[in-house]
């Protein structure tokens, strides 16, 4: 039998993420580390932990490498999530984030993903295909590592789709040009990743909002656009709405993005109305933006966080 709010995420492209504390960071000069700490990440990842923070049952699948995934395990056992990745020879691929100055910044140093050959996409999808009957809802998060043609996630939605099940789409470039053509039930793109997909420039909230009604048109049913601090659009056929954050101390934007989509899915699922999810969405945005690490804090911050957000109704246009 299906869980009520069964949701798979899709890691072709995980991440450990090597994040060093540097006051000061000058490049082209030598940089002490005052602290360092090591996370599971990459974007399926991410959400998979906020979902589980969140009460949604949650397994993730994709590619992991032999020789590191022990932190990986580690994060899916501390959350209960179901771990169904398939394990290559080899090591999952790291990224810096160099977090300096006051209020923090991060310089991101992302390395590109390995592809381990066409055998062990053969297994993830099989892995997908012995959850259909466990799993409601599937997150397609993150990059497509080289080797892998940009309409996979197309092709994988339309599968998915066919077999009644509901798939969110969050990625950028050729990934998301293509994955859109599928009519995903829901994707979430940045401001810039819309403006890429649309092709213009989108200079205020009006112009994101008009183009993500296009894309709703075209048979997407949720468009969620992050506007960094100012918020997040979430748009139907029926409402668009703008939710801005209370004012938040920022640690790290790392997997800011993720906890917005988690929160937004969350809500979705359980059936709650457009404003009670976008709410949601964005106090998990904000949590996240004063953590180091994985998942969402403890519920009462994010009831506290939810009540501070302000929400705006924006005209059809």
């Amino acid at each position: 039998m299906i869980a009520p709010f069964s949701v798979t995420t899709v890691s072709l492209s995980p991440a450990i993420d090597h994040c060093i504390g540097i006051a000061g960071f000058a490049a082209g000069k030598l940089n002490r580390v005052s602290r360092e700490e090591m996370h599971a990440g990459g974007k399926a990842v991410n959400v998979a932990a906020c979902l589980a923070d969140l009460g949604v049952a949650v397994t993730v699948t994709g590619l992991l490498g032999r020789d590191n995934a022990r932190v990986f395990e580690r994060l899916f056992a501390s959350k209960g999530i179901r771990d169904a990745c398939v394990r290559f020879p080899g090591r999952t691929r790291s990224n810096v984030k160099i977090i300096s100055g006051d209020p923090p910044q991060v310089t991101e140093i992302n390395f590109p993903g390995s592809f381990p050959g066409k055998e062990y996409l053969a297994r993830v999808e099989r892995a997908l295909a012995a959850l259909l009957a466990d799993c409601s809802c599937f997150v397609l998060a993150g990059s497509l590592p080289a080797g892998i043609p940009s309409t996979y996630y197309a092709d994988l939605i339309g599968r998915l789709q066919a077999a009644g099940k509901r798939v969110a789409l969050d990625s950028s470039g050729g990934a998301l040009r293509h994955g859109i053509i599928a009519s995903p039930w829901l994707i979430k793109p940045n401001l810039a990743e819309l403006e890429e997909l649309i092709g213009e420039p989108l200079p205020d909230a009006a112009a994101a909002a008009a183009a993500a009604r296009r894309l709703v048109a075209a048979g997407i049913e949720h468009v969620v656009v992050s506007l960094g601090e100012r918020g997040a659009l979430f748009v139907t056929a029926d409402r668009c709405l703008q939710a801005i954050p209370p004012p938040t101390i920022v640690l790290s934007t790392v997997g800011a993005g993720d906890a917005l989509l988690a929160g937004q899915i969350a809500g979705c699922l359980r059936g709650w109305p457009l404003a009670s999810s976008a709410r949601l969405a964005i106090a998990a945005a904000s949590a996240r933006l004063g953590m180091i690490g994985s998942g969402l804090p403890p519920r009462p911050q994010l009831a506290a966080l939810m009540a501070a957000v302000e929400l705006r109704e924006l005209d059809r246009g």
